[in-house]
């Protein structure tokens, strides 16, 4: 101990010698500040976790039932008796009527939930609600529900001058004039265009081109932006025949984070198999033989005979290379999952660079021109004047080196007449040919969508009532949150989530929201009245109507305000997504009406085994593999893990090699096609990422359900034998049913990344404990198989 002596006081003190050091040492006061410092930070970011975690249920203890629940309580402690309800019935009835009773669960569920789906013509679940809504939006057009008037007058006149144009002679005429408007056809003995940038400009102003497309829209990160896309053709993939409406394109549009295209990996076999090949030639030829007509038309008749079918070989040539070049889906899947990124941003300089077989700078400002510049951002197109930094989003860049490569093999001439025949066959052949239609009211409803979807969308949205909306949004938005609340149990204890992944992953659910609201412009039919002011119908002219409408679209593309910013997705359309650059999910009205029946005295799994799914399914892609980076500040090369720790990210990746193991092991399949017994090559790993969604999304939706109701629900009329556990995975497999020719299968496989519903279904539910204590399938069964994967 040590004695001080101290001036001016009365006493002395004795401390010991560290405290002294304690109390005078400037290094321990810059430690205990940054200690401060860090403890305070801490807490401010993990505040959201500790709120969501102190706010969850403890357990699986029974969630309080909110004030939309009616049904709640009656159904967690009640009698479990037969419903007599209309809901309850009409539940009974669709089950029954996709149901094939006499197949055993446990050896092929998707038979026994799917084996009695019958159509008409190929489909699944999902466009068969998209058929639905459809024929809601037909009858509305039709005016059988008598709301064709006011703003929507034109609406019905255009549909109507639609069906009317069927019954006229097909007249070529003014698609060959539009032609003409546009350079026309340039003969051999003539010298083609030194560039053709202004041909892809023209045709920009129209409609998307044969090689690209440009818009402009919201911008990824910053919503209150606008950004150019650089895109691939509207039209790439119009030859598939069977897709997935549920994650279209619009999840590759906005549900998918931009990243570097300077990180060059070895790409995984892209190869085609060969029944594919078979399919895909036979669609050629017939595609062909559509490109020979508009050829055979656009060329002078009295051209010598060598000369025009020289002529004829080499724009047939052109054509169809552009056409192979387009790449499938599960191509630029691919691409994402090797490369991280479908949106690669690029400025204008490094954007020629790059592509140099347009003039970029030329077209982006004649796309912006046709914008209008008094819709469009001024600060934007001051960038470009100024070379600053200011960025384009490239949609697949691969596409757009491989298309350089082909501009490269053919002369300007041949590239300016095979563009305009393939923009004749792409955007007005089907238009103008009515014959070929199957069903032309089906297809002047189509686009009747495509040319006033917002008049569509107000329509759609105007027949229900707005308390319904409100009802309906309140309700979906409990289900989301239940369905939060229900991962963020799990990610508590999974154990292949280290403490700083199981972090940020709380706080990423936490922060992640839905979007459910309609745009309160679809409610205010004066915005509709002014639109509808500059469109002219021309009862003598449809095609021409067409064009006119088509030019307006592109203008009002560059209108991008907080209208459009709000919109965010037709609602009309049955489709649900991520988007990844607000951390959101979106769900359309179309989807949440299509199952909203449910909640009117039928039975809580219904809504649960449904939508439920799809919502969990969504939720899950924001912690997929397509989502653990992030570029820093739109740089095209630094990127940072974002949810995941790369320790983790091992963990997670035995897990899913799991999946595509198991699915190499349970599926493979021979189909009959043409005559033959052909077998079919799968690649689990493109598909992987949807199947680990697929089988996380019901374990979630299911617990969700569960932990609601206690497993008590309805039991419905002429399914009393089946418990409300059993039905609930009977109505999830029943979301997925299908009805598709062998060609339409293989096409799936071939052109998609999720795999065929069959399998879909089967490989979820194989590997869900609960169904397999559900239905009581043996340990090794084919729906029970030992080893299962399990990630969420």
């Amino acid at each position: 101990m040590v004695h001080i002596e101290r001036s001016n006081q009365l006493n002395t003190w004795i401390c010991c010698v560290p405290c002294y050091w304690l109390r005078h040492s400037k290094a321990v006061h810059k430690a205990f500040l940054t200690f401060a410092m860090l403890l305070v930070t801490s807490l401010l970011v993990t505040s959201p976790v500790l709120f969501l975690i102190t706010t969850l249920p403890e357990g699986e203890h029974l969630r309080d039932c909110s004030t939309l629940d009616e049904s709640c309580h009656r159904k967690r402690d009640g009698q479990e008796r037969v419903c007599e309800s209309f809901a309850c019935r009409e539940a009974s009835r669709r089950m029954l009527s996709s149901m094939q009773r006499d197949i055993d669960p446990c050896k092929d569920f998707y038979q026994f939930a799917c084996g009695s789906f019958q159509t008409h013509e190929p489909t699944s679940s999902f466009s068969l609600l998209q058929k639905q809504v459809d024929s809601q939006i037909q009858r509305m057009l039709s005016n059988e529900t008598g709301r064709i008037s006011g703003a929507f007058i034109k609406l019905g006149q255009f549909y109507n001058n639609c069906l009317e144009f069927k019954e006229k002679p097909v007249n070529f005429a003014p698609v060959y004039r539009l032609l003409d408007e546009l350079g026309g056809y340039i003969l051999p003995e003539n010298e083609g265009p030194a560039d053709i940038t202004p041909l892809i400009a023209s045709l920009l102003k129209i409609s998307s081109t044969p090689l690209l497309d440009m818009y402009l829209d919201t911008d990824l990160y910053d919503h209150s932006k606008t950004a150019i896309f650089l895109d691939l053709p509207k039209n790439y993939q119009s030859d598939m025949l069977f897709s997935n409406p549920i994650e279209n394109e619009s999840r590759f549009r906005r549900g998918l984070y931009i990243a570097s295209e300077a990180r060059r990996r070895k790409r995984s076999n892209l190869t085609e198999s060969k029944v594919y090949k078979i399919i895909k030639n036979s669609k050629e030829e017939k595609h062909s033989q559509r490109i020979q007509k508009i050829i055979q038309s656009l060329i002078p008749s009295d051209m010598e005979q060598k000369e025009r079918l020289s002529e004829i070989d080499e724009l047939l040539q052109f054509c169809l290379t552009i056409k192979k070049s387009y790449p499938r889906y599960r191509d630029i899947y691919n691409w994402i999952e090797i490369d991280q990124r479908i949106y690669v941003p690029y400025n204008l300089s490094y954007l020629q660079e790059s592509f140099e077989y347009i003039r970029w700078e030329m077209l982006v400002n004649s796309t912006l021109d046709n914008a209008g510049t008094d819709m469009y951002n001024n600060d934007y197109r001051h960038e470009y004047n100024n070379n600053q930094p200011a960025y384009i989003y490239v949609s697949a860049p691969h596409y757009f080196h491989t298309l350089g490569k082909i501009l490269n093999r053919f002369s300007k001439r041949i590239i300016h007449n095979g563009l305009l025949v393939l923009y004749t066959t792409d955007i007005l052949y089907d238009i103008v040919n009515v014959t070929a239609s199957k069903n032309w009211s089906e297809n002047c409803v189509q686009l009747t969508k495509n040319v006033f979807s917002e008049g569509i969308g107000m329509l759609y949205v105007q027949q229900y009532n707005p308390d319904f909306l409100e009802l309906l949004i309140n309700r979906v938005s409990i289900l989301f949150e239940r369905i939060k609340e229900t991962l963020a149990e799990r990610m508590l204890i999974m154990p292949w989530l280290d403490e700083q992944t199981r972090t940020q992953a709380i706080v990423k659910l936490h922060s992640l929201y839905g979007k459910f609201q309609i745009w309160p412009g679809y409610l205010n039919e004066s915005l509709l009245v002014q639109q509808m002011i500059k469109v002219k119908i021309d009862h003598d002219d449809f095609l021409s109507t067409v064009l006119r409408r088509y030019k307006q679209l592109r203008r009002l593309d560059g209108q991008i305000n907080k209208n459009t910013i709000q919109k965010g997705h037709h609602p009309f359309a049955v489709s649900a997504y991520y988007e990844a650059s607000s951390n959101s999910i979106v769900i359309s009205l179309a989807m949440m009406t299509m199952w909203s029946w449910s909640w009117n005295g039928g039975p809580t799994y219904d809504v649960y085994a449904t939508l439920g799914s799809v919502i969990s399914h969504e939720v899950l892609h924001a912690f997929d593999l397509h989502h653990r980076q992030l570029p820093l500040d739109l740089d095209p090369v630094s990127t940072q893990w974002s949810w995941i720790t790369p320790e983790s990210w091992h963990k997670l990746q035995v897990m899913i090699e799991c999946v595509a193991k198991l699915y190499a092991r349970s599926f493979w399949r021979k189909v009959k096609l043409y005559g033959n017994s052909v077998d079919i090559q799968y690649d689990w790993n493109i598909t992987r990422n949807e199947n680990v969604a697929d089988i996380g999304a019901l374990q979630i939706a299911y617990q969700t359900w569960y932990i609601l109701t206690n497993g008590k629900d309805r039991i419905l009329p002429g399914l009393e034998a089946l418990h409300p556990n059993q039905l609930f995975f009977i109505r999830a497999a029943q979301t997925y049913c299908s009805n598709i020719t062998a060609e339409a299968y293989i096409l799936s496989i071939e052109l998609d990344y999720h795999i065929p519903q069959p399998e879909r279904i089967n490989g979820i539910m194989m590997n869900s404990p609960e169904f397999a204590e559900a239905f009581r399938c043996s340990l090794g069964s084919k729906m029970n198989p030992i080893k299962k994967c399990k990630m969420w």
